[in-house]
Formats: C-alpha cells, structure tokens, sequence
C-alpha cells in the first residue's frame, strides 16, 4: 500500500469516526491548555504513540466474513453485506432435547442483518469501551488478526412471542403413558407419556442471539429449568399388547343429563391401569358422584322407586364394565345387582354402585397388568379390557336357577277418590343365577357364579271400593342364554 492508499484509508476511518461520534451525541471538547498541561499532554502523547500506531495496523488485520476490507471503501462493504441478504430466506434453528422437538422460522422474525454492529465491529477496532477494553481488542486484533461475521437480528417482539409459544406447548400438566385398541379391536398401540417441561426462556433467547451475533442460525439442545415425571411411564405398559375383551351397551340418549353423566363416568374411568395381582375399585377410582364434580340430577333407583338425583346413568358405565371384566377373565370381588333388572343388558348382568355403599370391584389374576379403556358414543358406551396375550381366554355363560317372584296388588280403600288411581306400579321379582366358565390358553380354568335378586314391587291402587290384597304373576322370564352369551353386545348377538 503507498503512501496515498494510507492517506485516503486514514481520512475514510477519521470520517466514519466523525460519523459515529455525532450518531452516538460524543461531543469532542476542546479547551486551552496551559503550557504544564500541555507539556503533559505531549507526554502523553508520546507515551500512547506505540497505542496509537498499533491501533492503526490492527485495522489492518481486520476481515469482514473472511473478506480483508482493507482496501474497500465503506461502500463497498456495504454492497457486500447488501448483496448476502438474499442468503436469509428460509434459515430456521431446531430446537431438540429429550421430549422436545421445535422448529423457531426465522421468516417469521423479521431476520436481517444487524449493520450497525457489523460496521461499528469493522471500523472501530480498539475505540470503544474502557481504556483496558480497547487495548485488548488491539493487543487481539495484531495477534490473532479479527473476522467480523454477518451478525443478525430478529424483531424482539415476535422472538418474545415465539418462545413463550414454544414455552406453553410444554408447561402443561403431565399426561401418562396410555393404551388404545385399534380399529382392528385386537392390537393395541401405545402412546409415550408426556412430561412437564419448563423451558429456560431467558437462557434460550441468549443462545438464539450468541448465535445471531456470529451470524449463525444453528440447532440447539433447549435449556431446560425443570421437568415433572408422569406417573405412568411407556415401560409400565409394556406388557399390554392385545384387547382381551370388549362390551358395548346402549341407552337413550333423550335425556342429556343422563347422558352426561354417562360421559362424565366414562372419562373419569378411561385409563385406569390395574397392576398384576391387585383389585380395583370403581367407586375409588371414579370418585363419588357429586354436582360439584359436573353431575346432574337423572333418575336413579331408590326405594324400589326411580327418582331424580346426582349421577342417575353412571350404573350404566360400571355395568358395562362389569361385562367386559367378566368376558375377560377377570375375578369379581364385589358386585350388586340393581333393585330392579337393568333394559341394557341381560337380567342378572348388571352391576349397580351408589357413593359410600354399593360399589363394583374386580381382582386382576394375571402376572401382567390390565388397563380399562372406555368410549362413550352418541347412544352407547364400550369398555375395553387390554392386556397381555398370554392372559386371553374364552368365556361361556350358563344360567342354572331362574326364578320368576310375583307380586302383590294392594288396593287401598279412600272415599275421597272418585275412581281408581295408581298409588306405585307393580312388577314381578325374580332369582338368578349363572354360571361363568372361563378357559384361559393356558389350560387352566375357572368357575364362579353371578347371584341376582330382584324384589317384587308392590302395585297399590287407591280406590273407593273394597281394600284387597291378591298375589300375581305378571312375567315368564325365561333364560337369556343366548343374549348373556353376546361376545361384546347383546343387541349385535
């Protein structure tokens, strides 16, 4: 470089310092020296002569993303700069980690190149910061010489925006590990569970810009500031690879409380894993079935009567898991018939529950964990019971006492009754008892027996005529072989 290449170098640097002083308000002072001050001053600069000089070649040792700036102009580096925009459309950064998988669009962000810094980077090597700062930028620069990378930047807001998006997506409540059958209602898939992930926003926003700053848009591992386990992990359902059997029921759907409170039931059940060897309950595991939990009054039977109260519908969801849990192997540890036979499924196999008193329970026998999967449809709900295929068998129904109960008809005499009048509606009872034969594959078998007593309902009639009592019979039920033996519904038999 001659002697006027460094002359007009020198005056380009003198000028985009000018610049920078008037854009940043740095007011050069002057004042008169007195002649010790100045002679101090001549002092001092002599003494920074080396600094300076070596301030100087450092800017020589300067490069602007591996290009050496010095012979261009300020324009010319400009026009570099201009000319890479074109590299920005589409630069994305993957965030990863255990459980995490995000993608941040810079597109999205308004991605552009940080000028300001990259030419101040350019330009002011060894003048700007602490005295101690600018010399060890020179000291850097002549040794190690400097590249000044394409530094980026991104609008705040919308990167604010973007990782609080990324945070919710994670900050949520655990979710277990589940099971479902699919369509085929054999195979079952299971589903990883899902942690609660906190991510570090401040530490990931750094990173993001450490990366901006060297002109970079690189994956990373996101920072993490805690996570919450679910309580059933992947592996717990490991040995749940088949649906060792099904049962759908079907209602009435005119009555929308009812049928809430069947959905209500059936969500609360969905899920439920019972470990090898151990019972469950499913007033335990439901819960009671209170308005404070989202139930509504529907008719329940009480005192032989069907009255409005919280919950009327749920004996449905445990009925329909009571015939899937026999059809399945399962023992049954606790079960009781309603007061009066059930129209969703046969007579004798239903399973009614009520808060604090009557409830269904079941014993899992295998040396593998079973899970309750329930659906509730439009008019039906179906509970599926997944396990291990070593565990699956076939289930034959039988019943061996059938006994229809009849009723009375009591006629009660009230002269202020003009003509009869229906005080409560009568019906017959009945006794019933099946027998289930379970043959599991492995060759062993088992036998129990479904016990169901429904009692007769008195018929009182208010009349002005005579009082009487007579007994009748009003019904001829006879076995429901055929309908009890319905693999998985009795009205698809």
């Amino acid at each position: 470089m001659d002697d006027e290449e460094k002359k007009a170098r020198k005056e380009r640097m003198k000028d985009y310092r000018r610049r920078y002083r008037e854009k940043h308000g740095i007011v050069e002072k002057r004042r008169p020296w007195k002649k010790a001050i100045g002679a101090v001053a001549a002092l001092c600069v002599l003494a920074f002569a080396g600094f300076f000089a070596a301030q100087s070649a450092a800017a020589d040792r300067v490069t602007l993303d591996g290009q050496p700036v010095r012979d261009w102009t300020e324009e010319q580096a400009r026009q570099y700069v201009d000319d890479k925009e074109g590299e920005l459309k589409g630069r994305t950064i993957r965030l990863t980690g255990e459980d995490i998988d995000e993608t941040i669009d810079f597109d999205d962000l308004e991605l552009q190149f940080d000028k300001e810094k990259i030419f101040d980077d350019v330009y002011l090597v060894g003048r700007r910061g602490t005295p101690w700062q600018r010399l060890n930028d020179v000291v850097a620069t002549l040794r190690f010489g400097k590249d000044v990378p394409l530094s980026l930047k991104v609008d705040e807001e919308k990167l604010d925006e973007r990782v609080q998006q990324i945070h919710d997506v994670y900050d949520k409540a655990p979710e277990n590990a589940y099971a479902v059958p699919n369509s085929d209602n054999k195979t079952v898939s299971i589903h990883k569970e899902k942690d609660r992930i906190v991510l570090d926003d401040a530490g990931l926003k750094q990173q993001i810009h450490d990366q901006l700053d060297r002109g970079v848009t690189e994956d990373m591992e996101a920072p993490i500031q805690s996570r919450e386990e679910a309580a059933v992990k992947e592996g717990d359902l490991k040995d749940i690879d088949t649906v060792l059997s099904y049962y759908t029921t079907h209602f009435d759907d005119s009555n929308k409380d009812r049928n809430e409170n069947i959905a209500i039931a059936q969500k609360r059940l969905n899920h439920a894993l019972v470990p090898a060897q151990k019972d469950f309950s499913f007033n335990g595991y439901v819960g009671t079935r209170t308005r404070d939990k989202g139930y509504k009054d529907a008719p329940v039977y009480f005192d032989n009567k069907l009255v409005p109260d919280a919950g009327g519908g749920v004996c449905q969801v445990s009925t329909t898991l009571f015939n899937a849990v026999l059809r399945a192997g399962l023992f049954i540890a606790g079960r009781a018939p309603h007061f009066a036979p059930a129209a969703y499924v046969p007579v004798g196999m239903d399973a009614t529950v009520a808060d604090n008193s009557l409830d269904f329970a079941f014993t899992n026998p295998f040396q593998h964990p079973v899970y309750i999967y329930t659906v509730a449809g439009a008019n039906t709900v179906t509970t599926y019971i997944l396990g291990n295929h070593a565990d699956t068998c076939t289930t034959t129904f039988q019943t061996i006492h059938l006994q229809n109960l009849p009723h009375k008809v009591i006629r009660k005499h009230n002269d202020a009754v003009a003509s009869d009048v229906c005080e409560q509606v009568g019906y017959d009872g009945h006794d019933i008892v099946i027998r289930r034969t379970v043959n599991y594959t492995d060759g062993d078998k088992y036998t129990d027996t479904i016990e169901s007593h429904y009692a007769p309902n008195d018929e009182i009639i208010v009349t002005n005529g005579p009082a009487s009592e007579t007994v009748v019979q009003t019904s001829d039920l006879q076995p429901q072989d055929v309908l009890i033996n319905a693999p998985h519904d009795m009205f698809a038999f």
